[in-house]
């Protein structure tokens, strides 16, 4: 389910797991263990217990934010908006904005995902396969468009008459790999654009993410070929293209025209374009990033201080986390395993799924109450798909 893959990414973007983030962030009034049991409902928390961790939790969280010169109001509101989230996917969608409110149609979709889940996974606890369908089938939020399966050229009807036939949880497989996958795509989208409207407000409408998409190297003609010979530039990783995005977006930001480069850096000229030349463990690590080694928030927070270290930091811009998240979400889908352990599955998919949702949810989005604005300023095309 979503809520599933949400959290591996959650935790691969922090390199710890759930528990351990939970015990860190309580000050370690217990242990990583005790979390773990909570969790997976073995024990329950003593009420007062909890009630610290959540007290230690916030003043931590507020302490952070301080730290970064949020204004007192936006502290408590951005507080008060995490504890109002539903679950796990609306928390990690409300913790990807740099202020309250920025991505109100990205939480209004996560809750309900929130929602639908709790209640799939009350009906799978009861063994109630009826039930577990029904709950998609009457929800009344859910498109056709997430019941289609474009590669097989299923309908939507076709994937409501599996659900409503089914009568083992082996029948429900499909349809429901079917409704999720169109579902965290939709997630995705929904975040691709109200991050592009808010923090590249001055550029035009831009399937963003799609970017960060892994493919082969392009340049590389497979056609004919009975065996390639992968040499490291023979994968592009998605940590390999967000690197590369944030080594054009730090070239654009420091034009006076906001003039992007000519073209995508070479490997050789990554560290120079990033400006690391100062900062040697961060300059070492570039190449086990592009080489699909993972890249935390911590991590990118820090490239991204070093490399617009030019700018003042009152007038910085922010980390692109939800750039991160992307790149992360397409890691955890579409790459497995590695080179070196010589058990590498990769998958370069073609943009055309995601590019399908990313115009759905546009149209529903320039459409609705509070419609995203653009700019017009051209994107990189080097960075387009």
């Amino acid at each position: 389910m979503i809520t599933t893959i949400v959290l591996r990414v959650f935790e691969r973007m922090h390199d710890r797991k759930l528990a351990s983030i939970i015990a860190t962030a309580g000050q370690n009034h217990v242990c990583d263990r005790t979390i773990r049991n909570w969790l997976s409902k073995r024990t329950g928390p003593n009420r007062q217990l909890l009630a610290e961790i959540m007290v230690d939790s916030q003043e931590q969280l507020r302490a952070n934010l301080e730290e970064k010169a949020w204004p007192a109001e936006e502290i408590q509101a951005f507080i008060d908006g995490l504890k109002a989230c539903t679950g796990l996917v609306s928390g990690v969608a409300f913790g990807l904005q740099n202020r309250c409110d920025q991505y109100p149609a990205l939480l209004r979709l996560a809750a309900k995902i929130d929602l639908l889940e709790q209640k799939l996974g009350e009906h799978r606890a009861n063994q109630d396969v009826r039930g577990w369908a029904n709950t998609i089938l009457d929800a009344k939020w859910i498109q056709d468009e997430q019941f289609e399966d474009p590669d097989t050229g299923t309908s939507a009807e076709c994937t409501r008459q599996q659900l409503r036939q089914a009568q083992a949880w082996e029948e429900l497989e499909r349809p429901a790999a079917v409704f999720f996958v169109n579902t965290l795509f939709q997630l995705l989208a929904t975040l691709d654009l109200e991050f592009g409207a808010t923090y590249l407000a001055e550029w035009e409408a831009t399937p963003f993410f799609a970017a960060l998409l892994p493919r082969l190297n392009p340049r590389i003609d497979l056609e004919g070929k009975v065996s390639i010979r992968t040499t490291r530039n023979f994968y592009h990783y998605p940590t390999r293209r967000l690197l590369d995005a944030t080594a054009c977006m730090r070239i654009m930001r420091q034009s006076p025209l906001l003039k992007w480069p000519n073209r995508i850096p070479a490997a050789a000229k990554m560290v120079e374009w990033l400006q690391l030349r100062n900062c040697a463990t961060l300059a070492s690590n570039v190449a086990k990033w592009r080489s699909g080694r993972p890249l935390t928030a911590a991590r990118f927070d820090e490239l991204w201080d070093a490399c617009f270290d030019f700018v003042p930091a009152a007038h910085r811009p922010s980390a692109p986390i939800p750039m991160l998240f992307a790149a992360t979400l397409f890691s955890e889908l579409f790459v497995q395993g590695s080179l070196a352990e010589r058990n590498l599955t990769f998958v370069s998919p073609d943009p055309a799924f995601y590019l399908y949702w990313w115009k759905i949810q546009r149209q529903a989005l320039e459409s609705g109450s509070q419609a995203l604005r653009f700019g017009t300023k051209p994107w990189m095309p080097a960075l387009s798909v």
